[in-house]
């Protein structure tokens, strides 16, 4: 994923709501969500380049979402290298992992084995992210509200795609919290996952693409967009554009 929001508590209906793009070469070969695996139930898309995938969820009334984000490179620590083990197949363990707790004190030398990542966890009791950035591993807890991820830290204002995203989401909160079905979210979030709009406070400039939700960039760009909604009883309704979410509507996939 390249940009991934969560609601958690603002609904009572669904009280944790996930809606990512990913950003990807359009060329890379994958499959969009489909159920992958029985114990436990997992709906997840696959890369068929690496292995492993880049969000999923389990359909086992546990209502664990699990999504992976490339993190931009830093200092001490490469996006990707050779001899690394693909991000994917992190998340796809993490998906079928029997408790996400011991996640939390993941070794250093593990997490080192695998380019710059973000790792997103969550279900009905917790979320939080995983990285393994500047300074080693680090865990930062999610609360209650909106939370917005890309390349860099959670909520971080550096990142140009964040700035704009967070406000697009935010102005979602009040829909959200009221919402007691699909039926509005779903547009309303198509709306914010397919926008083109740069924001004035990127690094990259208020025209750069990579700055905005939605991106196009030749052979590079938002191939697929997805939208995850987990009832208070666990149940899980998934959404998901193959393809990219301005012009390919959401279907159902669970």
């Amino acid at each position: 994923m390249c940009t991934l929001a969560v609601y958690r508590g603002v609904s009572s209906a669904f009280p944790l709501i996930v809606a990512a793009n990913r950003d990807e070469f359009l060329g890379r070969p994958a499959t969009p969500p489909a159920p992958l695996a029985t114990d436990p139930a997992i709906v997840a898309g696959l890369d068929l380049q690496a292995g492993g995938t880049w969000l999923g969820c389990r359909t086992d009334g546990s209502a664990r979402i699990v999504g992976i984000l490339n993190r931009r490179p830093s200092a001490d620590h490469a996006a990707s290298g050779p001899g690394e083990l693909s991000r994917g197949s992190l998340c796809m363990e993490t998906l079928q992992a029997a408790s996400v707790d011991e996640l939390r004190s993941l070794p250093p030398q593990q997490a080192r084995r695998y380019g710059g990542f973000s790792l997103f966890v969550a279900d009905l009791a917790q979320a939080f992210v995983i990285d393994n950035g500047e300074g080693g591993v680090r865990v930062t807890e999610l609360g209650p509200g909106l939370s917005v991820l890309t390349n860099l830290d959670v909520n971080d204002p550096r990142c140009p795609r964040l700035c704009s995203a967070t406000q697009k989401f935010s102005e979602l909160l009040p829909l959200v919290e009221k919402a007691q079905s699909c039926g509005l979210l779903v547009p309303a979030l198509a709306r914010v996952l397919a926008d083109h709009e740069g924001s004035v406070q990127a690094e990259g400039g208020a025209g750069s693409v990579f700055g905005r939700i939605c991106v196009h960039a030749g052979d590079y760009g938002t191939r697929s967009s997805s939208m995850i909604f987990v009832g208070g009883d666990g149940s899980v309704r998934y959404f998901h554009a193959e393809g990219h979410p301005c012009k390919v509507p959401f279907a159902a996939v669970h």
